[in-house]
């Protein structure tokens, strides 16, 4: 089968390169961290990007799944001696797990119900997570093993598990199961006069975005060290929906762009005065372009370029 390869997608390509090359050159070390959380927060919009963008599934907990499944592999590492890159596959497994058992009822309901229910899980978590001495309560996880001692190879891993990231939506956007997706998110009763089993289709969308969504809770987990209940608040819950929109949703490489952008904006805008607010300042200023340009910044390129 042939793939054709738009002129954004080589741009995308070229700065990936640039993106592996660059942090690597004399006086760039200081980029590495900022940069590897950036990484990670754009494998975190890949995934939301999935269920949304295609499936047409809206979620506003997708923090729940980054949030169990850090947890998940800081305990099996620590506690258990399970090596790391193991221990994140098998948290991404607890995530996908998770939304399996959360999708088996939800996804069967009409309306907002399974948005409703995304929206309470991170709120949820937050609560037990506090109140559950094994997992550290209030002040969660220390002493997470790292993946790797060098922090160019952890950013390189970051890379990496967001290049995965992106292969992996775009062979499932474009298979079969990708087709349904999109039909679903068309109009749903159509699909589903066409054949298609809608609730199936839903929960393997679920499960793959949680699975990719549970990967990048789990590298950010061994990145810092620690995992606490601070990761299931509204600003981790809000940043996927933000960066997919603002980059493009429904597109392969606008989650990525919207996550450098945003992600170089809150880096940059830690003023005391306004770090309560920017949160809000990006949300709106995300409406506004998605209001002007509904396939968000992506699309701008697009068009600047043809």
């Amino acid at each position: 089968m042939m793939v054709r390869i738009g002129t954004v997608h080589v741009i995308g390509l070229g700065a990936l390169v640039a993106l592996a090359v660059v942090p690597a050159l004399p006086g760039m070390r200081a980029v590495l961290f900022p940069l590897t959380l950036t990484n990670i927060m754009a494998t975190l919009a890949i995934a939301w990007n999935l269920l949304f963008g295609y499936a047409g599934l809206l979620s506003l907990g997708h923090s729940f799944f980054f949030g169990a499944a850090g947890y998940a592999s800081a305990i099996l590492s620590k506690y258990y001696g399970i090596p790391v890159p193991v221990a994140m596959v098998l948290g991404a497994a607890v995530s996908s797990g998770l939304a399996a058992i959360v999708g088996l009822p939800s996804l069967k309901l009409r309306g907002h119900y399974f948005v409703l229910v995304t929206l309470v899980l991170p709120a949820v978590a937050y609560q037990l997570t506090n109140a559950l001495d094994f997992l550290g309560g209030h002040d969660g996880i220390f002493g997470v093993p790292p993946l790797v001692r060098d922090s160019y190879l952890v950013y390189v891993g970051s890379l990496v598990l967001m290049l995965a990231s992106l292969i992996a939506s775009f062979y499932v956007t474009r298979s079969k199961l990708g087709m349904e997706m999109l039909s679903i998110r068309e109009d749903e009763e159509a699909a589903k006069a066409m054949g298609v089993d809608v609730p199936r289709v839903k929960l393997y969308a679920l499960t793959i975005s949680a699975f990719i969504s549970g990967l990048a809770g789990a590298y950010w987990a061994h990145l810092n060290g620690v995992i606490s209940p601070a990761v299931y608040e509204l600003e981790k819950a809000s940043m996927p929906l933000l960066m997919s929109v603002l980059g493009g949703k429904g597109t392969l490489l606008g989650p990525v762009i919207g996550a450098y952008v945003l992600q170089t904006l809150f880096e940059s805008l830690k003023i005391e005065a306004i770090v309560m607010a920017r949160l809000f300042i990006f949300a709106a200023a995300t409406f506004v372009i998605y209001r002007l340009f509904p396939q968000g910044l992506i699309g701008i390129l697009r068009r600047a370029i043809t």
